[in-house]
Formats: structure tokens, sequence, C-alpha cells
């Protein structure tokens, strides 16, 4: 393995009614598990038993670096469980909620309250279409961000 950089950057905004900076910061850091050669060499000269102890050092290096991978992998598996979960649970609420509506605005028209119940109706059907539609564009924002990125 090489180098490797990680660079955040952010950029100007200068208009008539605001103003913004930018930041930038880049990071470099060397991902080597063992030492160039030439250096290994140097070291041998004083410790011969050096590469035994560099590669026993690199194997748990990568072993660690496996660890960490699995448990991040896992950790986001799991935020995502939790969000498909708070997802069907706001989806059956709503679902009650549209349906208590629904089912209050045909009482009210059954009790001779026509236009009462029908402006219920109306609006509980207006409101869960608006939300509905406010869902999809925000998925639809977050597409087009993460083919973006």
């Amino acid at each position: 393995m090489s180098q490797q950089k990680r660079s955040i950057k952010q950029t100007n905004l200068q208009t008539h009614t605001a103003a913004g900076h930018q930041l930038e910061h880049t990071e470099v850091f060397d991902d080597n598990l063992l030492p160039d050669a030439a250096e290994i060499e140097r070291l041998q000269k004083l410790d011969p038993s050096i590469l035994e102890w560099l590669k026993k050092r690199a194997e748990k290096e990568q072993d660690f670096r496996h660890d960490s991978f699995s448990k991040r992998a896992e950790i986001i598996s799991l935020n995502e469980r939790s969000n498909r979960t708070l997802n069907l649970f706001g989806l059956m609420a709503a679902f009650v909620i549209f349906l208590v509506g629904m089912l209050a605005g045909g009482y009210l028209i059954l009790k001779d309250h026509s236009v009462t119940g029908s402006l219920f109706c109306g609006a509980t059907l207006l409101s869960a279409a608006g939300l509905f539609i406010n869902r999809q564009q925000k998925v639809r924002e977050k597409n087009k961000q993460a083919q973006r990125a």
C-alpha cells in the first residue's frame, strides 16, 4: 500500500446579500504496513530479529483493519435496519390517521353534516397526498445528491 490522501473542501460564496468562506483540509498519511526495503535493511543490521517482529506487527495491524471494517459495516447495517423500521412505523401511523380521518368524515356525512364531512374527507385526502408527494421529492433529491458524490 502507499500514501493516501483525504481532502475536504468548501467554496467561497460572494453576492450582494451574502458572503461565505473557503475551507480546505488536506490530510496525507502513509498507509504502509511495513517500512521500505532500505529501512528494513538498516534496522536488520541493528537487530537481526527485527524482520519477524515487523511481520507480526503488520499481521496484527491487518487483523485490526479487517475487524474495524467489519464493525463499521455492522453498524451501518443496524442503522439502515432501524431506519427501515422507523419508516414502516411512520407509514402505519399515517395510514391509521388517514383511516380515522376518512371514517370521521364518513360519520359526519351520515349524521347529515354533509358539507363538514366532505371538507373533512377532502382535507384528509389532500394532506395524505401532500405528505407522500413531499416524501417522493425528498427521496429523488437524495438520489440525485448520491449520484453526484
